[in-house]
């Protein structure tokens, strides 16, 4: 545990100053899908359902996000409308890539096991890679975000969505990082973003060891910010994906 808190500050200073610098490598899929059945992906509908009616009843704040805190949980939700045509958007944002857009992914590794007949998939497994979030968290001994998820994806002519439930975390990193991520069309024809998140994660190792976060209104501080700014990231790469820009940090991989 201490050699992996070490390694993981050793790392902070190019997550932190330059992560654009950082090697893209392809990762391996290492869960076996055979062992869950489509109800495994489907029932965490119903679930998220709630979160969202939960997340929903709290504030708003100014741009359009709602926060839940629990004491190892974070019910959240923010939305963003891109005054783009849906038709042409969702032609080029592919909704089933959803941990493509995550703020600082360095990899995302797929699954299909079940298409429609226009060879969308519709179920699928994915693995999540992601730099420590916030960055600064890498100081305090956070390590890369890496879960495989079960991903229910569903098209519609007026919305695309994709509903993630959370199965393994190699790392530790995630004891839940469920949610949805949803394209829907506006009533003029634009493209309304929302992305639903029920989140547990486990405090950075010297931030527990000094017990900060046992100080509530210091950690909801500095989970509402994080979260702001990992939606705003997320808004931006989708953006960057519709304009054919590039959007993911650090270098490809050489191999």
């Amino acid at each position: 545990m201490l050699t992996q808190v070490l390694a993981n500050i050793s790392k902070a200073p190019q997550v932190f100053f330059a992560k654009n610098t950082i090697r893209r490598k392809k990762y391996s899929f290492d869960v076996d899908l055979a062992k869950y059945s489509i109800s495994d992906y489907d029932q965490i509908i119903e679930v998220l359902r709630q979160v969202e009616a939960e997340v929903l009843s709290a504030p708003k704040s100014n741009d359009s996000m709602h926060w839940v805190h629990f004491k190892d949980t974070v019910y959240f939700y923010g939305e963003r409308v891109f005054e783009l045509p849906f038709d042409d958007f969702v032609q080029k944002v592919d909704i089933a890539h959803a941990g493509d857009f995550y703020r600082d992914s360095v990899g995302l590794v797929t699954r299909v096991v079940q298409q429609d007949q226009y060879g969308r998939p519709t179920y699928q497994g994915a693995r999540i890679i992601a730099l420590p979030q916030p960055n600064y968290a890498a100081f305090m001994g956070k390590g890369e975000l890496d879960v495989y998820k079960l991903e229910k994806v569903e098209y519609s002519q007026n919305e695309h969505r994709v509903w993630m439930k959370t199965v393994h975390s190699p790392n530790g990193s995630a004891a839940c990082d469920d949610g949805y991520l949803m394209f829907q069309r506006t009533a003029n024809n634009q493209v309304k973003v929302v992305f639903l998140a029920c989140q547990s994660f486990p405090a950075p190792p010297l931030m527990a060891v000094l017990f900060l976060d046992r100080w509530t209104w210091f950690k909801d501080t500095l989970t509402e910010a994080a979260y702001r700014s990992f939606c705003n990231r997320m808004m931006k790469n989708i953006e960057a994906c519709y304009k054919g820009e590039k959007f993911k940090v650090g270098r490809a991989s050489i191999a």
